[in-house]
């Protein structure tokens, strides 16, 4: 295994750290930002409790997004991210939390594990029984997102009738035009009369999918 790399972002944080080393913590929720890919339920439950808290105010930051953004170095679009997928497990899927917080050890469900699990919840297409056996399979088994998709997208994310017509739209599209740029090519392993015709078909193809 090759050395750490230590990034000017990470090197700035851990000087931060040593810094505000007398407030715990202030110090603790700068660590597992440091950390959060590795621990990003640790961080979320951190950030939780500064926003809840207020924290922030007395760090003097005049706003909890510039505090996340200045000394944790997230984007708004991070933090949002994780408080949501906190929130939803605190609401649906308590245990998880509490397992976190109690066996140092435990599995951590992925934090695209658990938003595929908010979507499906939040989408409403499956039953009750399913999302159990999602959340089941997600928080208890350890199933990342990819095998979850397999499992369950068909029923917790069935495809309206107009959804299904524009993939299929836009994967004729596709195809045309990459057919009639190869059409195009010299020496094509096809008579002249034969590509003709098929160049003809094509356009004719594009234009009434590019019309609808």
């Amino acid at each position: 295994m090759g050395a750490k790399i230590i990034t000017k972002t990470d090197r700035a944080m851990e000087d931060r750290m040593v810094e505000v080393a007398d407030d715990p913590e202030r110090a603790d929720t700068l660590a597992k930002a440091r950390a959060f890919k590795r621990t990003w339920l640790e961080l979320a439950d951190a950030l939780a409790r500064v926003q809840k808290t207020g924290s922030w105010t007395r760090w003097g930051f005049d706003s909890f997004d510039s505090y996340c953004r200045k000394e944790l170095h997230l984007k708004q679009s991070t933090v949002a991210k994780l408080l949501g997928s906190f929130r939803f497990l605190e609401s649906s899927a308590p245990r998880v939390l509490e397992r976190a917080r109690s066996e140092p050890e435990a599995h951590i469900p992925s934090i695209a594990a658990v938003e595929f699990v908010q979507k499906a919840t939040d989408r409403g297409a499956a039953d009750e029984a399913t999302l159990a056996d999602m959340r089941r399979f997600a928080f208890e088994e350890g199933a990342e997102a990819p095998m979850l998709a397999k499992k369950y997208k068909e029923v917790a994310f069935p495809e309206a009738d107009d959804e299904r017509k524009e993939r299929i739209r836009g994967q004729l599209l596709g195809a045309a035009r990459r057919l009639s740029a190869l059409l195009s090519e010299d020496e094509l392993p096809v008579t002249k009369a034969l590509a003709k015709r098929t160049e003809d078909a094509v356009a004719e193809l594009l234009a009434a999918l590019e019309a609808n």
